[in-house]
């Protein structure tokens, strides 16, 4: 039977060759019926591995002649993965985490690296990165904090010495926030249930928004499956609650995977008129389709569609919500490969972004609404394309959102930019635009 860390060093090994993090996990859980304890342990392992790699590895290298990278795969994920709990679980004893590592190198038949493991993990285990030196303070960054070159100098270049808290605030331990789903239950009625499952629930920033703690995953909790709420962070929840939809409304979500903002939306419009939730991906369909079901929604037009690309069955809208694809920096508290991103793309990204957004805007009827939205907190991707877009397009203008969190940054065109550090959430962007009337164009 696999034990905990072996199972962390098997995913690890698979995470350096190809996938998404959780992807890797996920699989390598199934494969092993771990407790429920012991893949909690592997669950903390293996994503904390991930998200210091950059700073495990700097105090590995510095003990080692080739480098981390020379190194065998199972020695190298043994030696980063002993090394997080030494450094960063005070649940695990120095002791515990070198004499288990040396084991777990003998178990992958490596015992000829079994010294070398030994030695490595109780020097770098004791360094001292206070007293470590850089060329800049972009490698400091991309070191301690763990995040590529390229992320570390975006971050440093919009937002000066800012940059170390936005990313020191992506370590803090990510809060539960779930909503309520009008189509089964009220606010009040959901607390009331939660309180009798000896759920704790706190009221967020928005109606329906609750922040919680209970024992084990949320997504298997009977309320969950029962469709009461759904799991979805606070940001998605403000810029789809941003719309002001309405009942009898024809609106459309362009990238909708995995539903959550459509839920919203199907909540607040009361289960009457019409909801298109759209994704490019076929493989994420499914994903709308079923979350759409567990929450009794009956509105919703789920669709395979392109949102760069114009599509007739959707014209004549009253709300469009386009959260278009991005870098995802403002989540790399949940999705730890993103720390390593090195930007190459982003030009492209951002032509993308507009393309989509030019687009959305085509559907409109006039008084239209539009809410564009990114999880990113890079202004190339957020300010610039609405700015442009406003330039380039005087039948709108921006318009005021109805929520704004405390700390929040509100830009020239009344968007607004969440950073983890200042709001204690996610890091996202919201634009609310308005299309104006006819006449209004011509005056």
């Amino acid at each position: 039977m696999k034990t905990a860390r072996t199972v962390v060093v098997e995913a690890l090994m698979h995470q350096d060759q190809a996938g998404y993090a959780n992807l890797v996990l996920d699989a390598a859980l199934k494969n092993a019926a771990l407790s429920p304890q012991d893949a909690a342990f592997a669950s903390a392992v293996f994503y904390g591995t991930i998200e210091r790699r950059n700073t495990l590895d700097y105090c590995l290298n510095a003990y080692l002649k080739g480098g981390v990278q020379k190194l065998d795969s199972a020695v190298r994920a043994i030696l980063r993965s002993g090394l997080y709990q030494m450094r960063y679980m005070q649940s695990v004893p120095d002791s515990a985490a070198v004499n288990e590592a040396v084991k777990l190198t003998r178990a992958f038949r490596k015992s000829s690296a079994s010294g070398l493991v030994n030695a490595v993990l109780r020097r770098a285990g004791s360094m001292d990165l206070s007293k470590a030196q850089f060329q800049n303070e972009a490698q400091r960054l991309s070191v301690l904090q763990s995040v590529s070159l390229s992320v570390a100098q975006l971050l440093l270049a919009h937002y000066g010495s800012e940059a170390e808290d936005i990313l020191a605030a992506s370590f803090a331990p990510a809060e539960t926030t779930i909503r309520t789903n009008y189509l089964v239950n009220s606010d009040q009625q959901l607390c009331e249930y939660l309180q009798q499952q000896g759920v704790e629930a706190v009221q967020g920033g928005i109606p329906g928004c609750y922040r919680i703690r209970c024992k084990g995953s949320p997504a298997q909790h009977p309320g969950f499956l029962q469709g009461r709420f759904y799991v979805q962070g606070e940001p998605s929840q403000i810029a789809a609650c941003s719309l002001g939809v309405q009942p009898g409304q024809k609106v459309l979500d362009l990238c909708a995977a995995p539903g959550g903002k459509s839920l919203a939306l199907a909540g607040l419009m009361q289960n009457s008129g019409e909801l298109f939730s759209c994704d490019a991906a076929p493989s994420r369909v499914p994903l709308i389709e079923q979350a759409m079901k567990r929450c009794g929604v009956r509105i919703a037009k789920v669709m395979c569609a392109d949102a760069s690309q114009y599509n007739e069955a959707l014209a004549n809208a009253d709300r469009v919500l386009c959260d278009v694809p991005c870098s995802g920096l403002g989540i790399l508290g949940k999705k730890p490969d993103i720390r390593y991103k090195q930007l190459d793309d982003l030009q492209s990204l951002c032509t993308l972004q507009y393309k989509i957004l030019e687009n959305a805007a085509k559907y409109l009827n006039k008084n239209g609404v539009l809410v564009y939205s990114t999880c990113t907190i890079n202004p190339n991707e957020n300010t610039a394309v609405v700015a442009k877009f406003l330039r380039e397009h005087p039948d709108f203008a921006p318009a005021e959102l109805p929520y704004i969190p405390a700390g929040a940054l509100q830009d020239e065109v009344r968007g607004i930019t969440i950073l983890p550090d200042r709001c204690g959430m996610d890091g996202f962007y919201v634009a609310r635009l308005q299309k104006k009337a006819e006449n209004e164009n011509k005056s």
